[in-house]
């Protein structure tokens, strides 16, 4: 099968590579129909993060399922199907407490290691878990974000505890800093400012409900305190996964506020501002989204249409576009925002 390949930094490749697979009997394979380019791929493909060449990358997916391992029961041939960044058993000590991003028997892939979803074709470990079935009414692309982006973007603001009438500033406006400022907007808050320096995604915030804040020609602390009395805001949403922004949220919160972090670190080490952190009653959450939770109750919103995923879409591109896509997504091209590939 054809499959999208890490060569180096800055270099992907189509390439011809093994199909997958029925390796254990709760195992699936998909037809992949859609697949997104993350930002965390990105580390990868800047070199951010070395994770060697040659792998199949990709963990946003979409699919049709061609064919179930003997223990599968929730799906059959032709389901179609949507599922989380890494699969995840269900059954061990952290699955079973919502913690599934912990996971001790989880199967990721994309990540340097198993065969990713830019391909034609996909393993899915744990099929009854890792993947949810698409209601009819909804399109591939429709649902494809649940299974990452949309969830980890919900996941931020459902973490920052966001109250009726806070103030909310988001750090990052990319496609989860983006679904992270819609999915704030369901809490009832007064105001979400989105702080971001590309004004493609600055135009697509203010449309989605958010008030712009374009970091490299406004004063992006000053605007938090034009609408919170000067105290700062009562949730910061960080995703951007950069120390500089780190740093930004820890300016942004007011005392006694919740800074929500769910940006992808490749750095081993951040300066923690205890503190800072400690004189000001700050409370500081980070960490992976637990897809597996999300998935469902977030497939109803859109189908509801309380939230359209597809707004972040900016290009879809064949498979054997991959090298382009990869380079205006990664350097802000053409307006681009969000990019999925169609093998």
């Amino acid at each position: 099968m054809k499959a999208v390949t890490l060569q180096g930094p800055g270099k992907v490749e189509v390439r011809e590579v093994p199909d997958p697979a029925i390796r254990k009997p709760t195992d699936a394979i998909l037809r992949v129909t859609a697949a997104g380019i993350c930002g965390s791929d990105l580390h990868y493909y800047s070199g951010r993060i070395d994770a060697g060449t040659g792998w199949v990358i990709g963990h946003e997916y979409t699919g049709v399922v061609e064919e179930v391992g003997s223990q599968v029961a929730e799906f059959r041939p032709g389901d179609r199907v949507v599922g989380v960044i890494s699969p995840v058993c269900g059954t061990c000590f952290y699955c079973r407490r919502q913690q599934s991003a912990q996971c001790s028997r989880k199967e990721p892939f994309g990540f340097g290691g198993e065969p990713g979803c830019q391909a034609e074709y996909l393993r899915v470990a744990f099929a009854d878990v890792s993947l949810e079935r698409i209601p009819d009414s909804l399109s591939f692309e429709q649902a494809i974000f649940v299974g990452d982006i949309l969830s980890t973007g919900f996941h931020a603001a459902h973490e920052g505890g966001i109250r009726v009438g806070d103030v909310v500033a988001a750090v990052g406006a990319g496609p989860v800093g983006l679904f992270a400022q819609v999915s704030a907007q369901l809490f009832g808050p007064a105001v979400v400012l989105a702080i971001d320096s590309v004004p493609e995604r600055l135009a697509l915030a203010e449309k989605l409900g958010a008030i712009p804040v374009n970091m490299a020609h406004e004063d992006a602390l000053a605007r938090i305190h034009k609408y919170s009395d000067g105290r700062g805001a009562d949730v910061v949403l960080e995703a951007v996964g950069l120390p500089a922004s780190l740093k930004d949220a820890f300016r942004y919160v007011r005392p006694g506020g919740v800074i929500s972090s769910v940006g992808v670190y490749s750095e081993a080490e951040f300066p923690f501002p205890m503190n800072d952190a400690f004189g000001r009653n700050l409370t500081f959450k980070i960490g992976v989204c637990p897809v597996r939770n999300y998935m469902k109750p977030l497939l109803a919103l859109v189908e509801q249409g309380r939230i359209d995923p597809t707004v972040v879409i900016t290009h879809v591109l064949p498979l054997a576009e991959a090298p382009r896509a990869y380079d205006i997504f990664a350097h802000h091209k053409e307006g681009c925002i969000k990019v999925l590939l169609k093998p």
